[in-house]
């Protein structure tokens, strides 16, 4: 299982993790996607298939020097953000349904599958990037730089993913701040 979104899925399930991962001979998961932690990564499954991964991580270089502090952030993040994602998936869905009443902004899926969503956004990449500059500059709301660009130029597509920060601001200043994309 290519688990890259492992922490969001077990939440959007309803499963605990271990449920989930059962389904699997072999699980990977990274640690800077979902918890945030410092780039690394950890495969789980049985001893003789762990045990050809570690040789092969060695022969591909990956026996860096010195990466106890990623292993650090990943076990702080574990532990501060595993309990917390069912409070993102449940915001994700607060998000996405006040964003129903927005001209010009859809949900992809609707409702969340689990505390990531896209979003399409009906604007230009150009008034995109310059409502993203006006938000920061003027609010102090970071959001996306840019967006994806879709096969409209008129539509615009980003990926909304709720965490700590998301969770900081009230469903109404999230649905402000998205929706001051797609405003005439």
């Amino acid at each position: 299982m290519d688990g890259a979104r492992l922490w969001e899925s077990a939440a959007g399930y309803g499963r605990p993790l271990d449920e989930v991962a059962a389904l699997f001979d072999t699980v990977y998961v990274s640690f800077y996607k979902g918890i945030g932690a410092l780039p690394g990564c950890c495969v789980a499954g049985p001893e003789q298939i762990v045990a050809d991964v570690r040789e092969w991580r060695q022969r591909m270089g990956g026996m860096l020097f010195g990466l106890w502090p990623n292993a650090a952030s990943a076990l702080y993040c574990l532990r501060m953000r595993l309990p917390r994602f069912a409070g993102y998936l449940e915001r994700a869905r607060e998000i996405a349904a006040a964003l129903h009443d927005i001209p010009g902004v859809r949900v992809v899926p609707d409702p969340p599958q689990t505390s990531l969503m896209h979003l399409l956004i009906d604007t230009t990449a150009e008034r995109f990037e310059a409502t993203a500059r006006s938000l920061a500059s003027e609010r102090g709301v970071w959001t996306w730089q840019r967006a994806m660009t879709t096969i409209d130029p008129r539509v615009q597509r980003v990926e909304l993913t709720v965490g700590d920060a998301t969770c900081a601001l009230s469903v109404a200043d999230a649905v402000d701040a998205i929706s001051s994309f797609a405003a005439r």
